[in-house]
């Protein structure tokens, strides 16, 4: 009788070689691997435990916390249960899961996502698990997953929809707190801009409280996504502090986009009007001596006008 198969999980090989993180092999065909990847060490999930910060896997995901290294190795690192649920739920598929070892699920999120990723799930010692998480602070959990596609062709946007464009928005909590208001205030989508905007920043996601996997979200250059949103069949609204036309009598029904600038320097040229797309200002009114809100607080009372209109 060929005994069944038995889960297993690897450690990482090294610089530039295959990793699995989970698998199983077949006791009848040892010699065959259980993922496309290649090969790699395998051992019994009830025996790994990271202990060393000195460990392979521990350097590589420390590695990643380096913003442009994460970026270039197209990896994203997840930290926190509510985040990484988020994460897995918008159809992004953990290549490994770090939680302490011993631990016990508590709550809801916690156990969601322990059932989700059973076969991602590798324990490690509380100093390894300190080590990899952002900012040496741990929330309990580090999850790694390969970056979603960034481009405007993998959204599909409905008709009649709501989408926020962030222009040069430099501070990742901004962006992580706008994603957050786009999603309670049901926006279609978000797209940052220029192309080289980072979603996936760790205080992004931190501040967005994993919305910024649940709000589908592209990047592109200004005259890019400009054009196509036109093509979608959406207006676009410029929020510009020296536009004469107030938000509440603009009209922000139907296909409606609607683009924030940055704090220091607005929106300047960009997004401006050209022979094939019609771009209208907008403003927020202002009682006080400031003239403009913080863009996220800016996003957030554009895109809850842009609601209270829609259901009117």
């Amino acid at each position: 009788m060929v005994p069944a198969p038995k889960d297993y999980i690897t450690h990482r090989c090294g610089p530039g070689k295959s990793v699995i993180l989970s698998g199983s092999i077949d006791p009848a065909h040892p010699d065959r691997s259980p993922h496309p990847l290649g090969t790699a060490t395998f051992r019994p999930v009830s025996r790994i435990v990271l202990t060393s910060t000195s460990n392979p896997t521990v350097k590589h995901l420390v590695k990643l916390r380096d913003n442009r290294a994460r970026r270039k190795a197209g990896r994203l690192l997840v930290d926190g249960w509510r985040e990484t649920q988020r994460a897995i739920e918008s159809g992004l598929r953990p290549i490994g899961v770090y939680l302490a070892d011993g631990f016990a699920p508590q709550t809801e999120a916690q156990r969601w996502v322990c059932r989700a990723a059973a076969d991602q799930l590798c324990p490690v010692a509380e100093s390894v698990l300190q080590k990899i998480a952002y900012g040496q602070s741990s929330r309990g959990v580090v999850a790694e997953f390969a970056a979603p596609d960034s481009g405007l062709e993998q959204l599909t946007l409905p008709a009649g929809g709501l989408v926020l464009v962030l222009d040069h928005l430099e501070k990742p909590g901004n962006v992580g707190a706008a994603f957050r208001s786009a999603d309670a205030a049901g926006a279609s989508a978000v797209i940052l801009t220029p192309q080289h905007c980072d979603r996936f920043n760790p205080n992004t996601i931190r501040s967005s409280l994993g919305t910024v996997f649940s709000v589908p979200s592209a990047v592109a250059d200004q005259a890019q996504a400009k054009h196509w949103l036109s093509q979608q069949g959406y207006r676009v609204l410029a929020a510009r502090v020296e536009s004469s036309r107030p938000m509440w009598d603009s009209d922000l029904t139907g296909s409606v986009a609607i683009v924030i600038g940055s704090e220091a320097d607005g929106l300047g040229d960009n997004w401006q009007s050209d022979d094939q797309v019609q771009v209208d200002g907008i403003h927020i009114p202002m009682s006080g001596r400031a003239d403009s809100l913080n863009a996220s607080v800016s996003a957030a009372v554009l895109l809850y006008e842009a609601a209270r209109q829609r259901t009117a």
